[in-house]
């Protein structure tokens, strides 16, 4: 289970393989990370390191790839996997505790993964498009996402399910709201190649008794047979 994985990182101060697969392709892009992450622990075998040296080597190195563009405003390079080599030589790499940073990140997401279950639970929007808001609210994401980045005909149709996941488990207000009334957050937004940071957004304006309100009351307004009811197992 992938939660699991994630509270494994705060509880173990470890990065699995899986954990930090993810985390790159979300922050920086896709790239053939498993030979990338090889190659790195290769590298460390060169800087006179014991293991232990060289297993937070290379935990620190990866921590501060994904976290650069978020707090530092980095730009990714073409291919993404460059950062990964790069960072290590610049003066940021030693300023800041970059596996921690990682893991404070990584508590916020836990978090939002259990706020998302409870808001998913209330019930979702079945097909979305037979709401008004659900359906502009699908049609914002997907036009935001098509102004600022590249899409084609594989990772268009990947990023329609992402965006109607995003859309079944938040409602169409809340996301409806973030467009209307809180356009720096979108503008703040560090990519829309998933949902991912743009949920994030989402729980910077809104705490999770107000998303559960809005969503219910959004929910009560529809014909109840476009209401699917979803269980989650713990």
């Amino acid at each position: 289970m992938y939660l699991d994985a994630l509270e494994k990182t705060i509880s173990k101060d470890t990065i699995s393989f899986d954990v930090a697969e993810k985390y790159l392709t979300l922050f920086l892009g896709q790239s053939d990370w498993d030979a990338h992450i090889k190659k790195l622990w290769k590298m460390s075998g060169s800087k006179n390191l014991t293991e232990e040296q060289r297993k937070f080597f290379v935990k620190k190195t990866i921590s501060c790839a994904i976290m650069l563009p978020l707090l530092e405003g980095t730009t990714i390079p073409t291919p993404p996997d460059k950062l990964l080599f790069w960072c290590t030589a610049w003066t940021q790499f030693n300023e800041k505790d970059w596996f921690q940073l990682f893991k404070e990140n990584i508590k916020e997401d836990i978090k939002i993964i259990k706020y998302r279950n409870e808001i998913i639970m209330l019930g979702v929007v079945d097909p979305i498009d037979v709401s008004p808001l659900t359906r502009q609210a699908f049609n914002w994401l997907y036009n935001r996402a098509k102004e600022i980045s590249d899409l084609n005909e594989d990772n268009a149709k990947e990023l329609e399910v992402k965006f109607f996941n995003l859309v079944k488990a938040y409602g169409g207000a809340i996301i409806c709201n973030m467009f209307v009334k809180y356009q720096s957050n979108i503008n703040r937004v560090l990519n829309l190649r998933s949902g991912y940071f743009f949920e994030k957004e989402i729980h910077k304006v809104y705490k999770i008794d107000e998303i559960i309100k809005i969503k219910s009351t959004e929910l009560q307004k529809l014909n109840q047979k476009y209401v699917k009811k979803i269980t989650i197992l713990k």
